[in-house]
């Protein structure tokens, strides 16, 4: 018998393993199972290195395209930078080198600086000549400003206030029923409803003890203008001077406290089950604030007056700036009947942000 040879030891599988890219099952051949790793590997090197282009690479593609046709263009700050071309589209700015503030005092060369005009003053009027006469009694303080919606001038001197016609000097009115020092002035808008129809005005003073509404009234052809003799309503400020006064076209008087507070006049016609005809209201503290005794908010807090209170009647909005450069914003409601506070900055806050945008 011929010798018989022992056959070779196949895998698992009646199918070898090529090494090329790409891997074909003998003919007449059924795999009978997952190929080797080796196989596995291969076919998914060969998937990889296939020409064909995915969505994501597409996409890709345009996101890069869109934004190099976006660097193109000339962005915000490009156009509002000084001497950004100077051209179309491009925003100028002067103010910032010496050259943009010519010397007229010394006289110059340049005809158009030559042209130019200093302010000058179009007509002077004197103070009454009756008010002259108590400037030299003056103790202590005194201030001046104007009421622009009646054409008057005001004045304090100390404790007393003058007002009259600054068109022609003439209709002196007064008021000497304070006996402090008058720290702050405004005339005001008076609530509906709530006065006789001869009171038009409000005239509001505060002093370091106590805040005074008092009522103008007018002659029939606003010819001449009448201070009421006794106030209508007064408050003490509770030891916190009043810096600033601002009043609301439906009425509302709000001030601006040395503490850094700002509070509300409020006022009605009659006294009620559960309030007095007027009250002081602090708006910048909480209802609960009242139990934590004085002393202890004074060493919390560190003081900031409220120098300056400005009022958007036309979208209900309060704002407020402290001595320190602090803006509070406060929303008055829909009706202009309420007072909630929105946001705060600090100066340092305003400079930083306006720096980033410069850069």
């Amino acid at each position: 018998m011929p010798p018989t040879s022992t056959p070779p030891m196949h895998p698992r599988h009646s199918y070898s393993t090529p090494h090329s890219a790409t891997w074909t099952p003998p003919a007449g051949s059924t795999a009978m199972g997952p190929p080797n790793t080796t196989a596995a590997s291969a076919s998914v090197a060969a998937v990889s290195s296939l020409p064909a282009e995915n969505g994501i690479e597409v996409s890709g593609r345009h996101v890069e395209k869109m934004i190099h046709a976006d660097s193109q263009f000339p962005s915000l700050l490009d156009k509002l930078r000084p001497g950004g071309g100077g051209g179309a589209g491009h925003a100028t700015l002067s103010g910032l080198s010496e050259s943009d503030y010519p010397a007229l005092a010394g006289g110059s060369n340049t005809p158009e600086v030559a042209s130019l005009r200093q302010m000058s003053s179009v007509r002077r009027v004197p103070l009454p000549a009756e008010l002259v006469e108590h400037f030299g009694h003056m103790q202590c303080n005194c201030m001046m400003g104007l009421f622009t919606e009646v054409e008057r001038a005001w004045l304090t001197i100390d404790s007393d206030i003058y007002v009259w016609r600054y068109e022609d000097c003439s209709d002196l009115a007064y008021f000497d029923g304070l006996s402090d020092t008058v720290l702050s002035v405004a005339l005001l808008q008076p609530k509906k409803d709530i006065f006789q129809s001869h009171i038009r005005y409000l005239l509001c003073l505060t002093t370091a003890v106590e805040i005074v509404l008092l009522g103008v009234g007018f002659s029939d052809d606003d010819a001449e203008m009448h201070l009421l003799p006794e106030p209508l309503f007064t408050l003490p400020t509770d030891a916190t001077y009043m810096m600033s006064i601002r009043g609301t076209a439906s009425g509302r008087i709000f001030m601006g406290g040395k503490d850094g507070c700002l509070y509300e006049f409020a006022y009605k016609a009659d006294d009620g089950w559960f309030g007095k005809k007027a009250t002081k209201i602090n708006h910048s503290t909480s209802a609960l604030s009242f139990m934590v005794p004085t002393f202890i908010n004074a060493a919390l807090y560190e003081e900031d007056a409220v120098v300056q209170i400005e009022v958007d009647d036309t979208r209900n909005v309060l704002y407020t700036r402290s001595e320190k450069g602090v803006i509070t914003v406060f929303d008055l409601g829909r009706g202009g009947d309420e007072t909630n506070r929105v946001c705060s900055i600090t100066q340092a806050q305003i400079a930083q942000e306006a720096s980033a945008v410069a850069r």
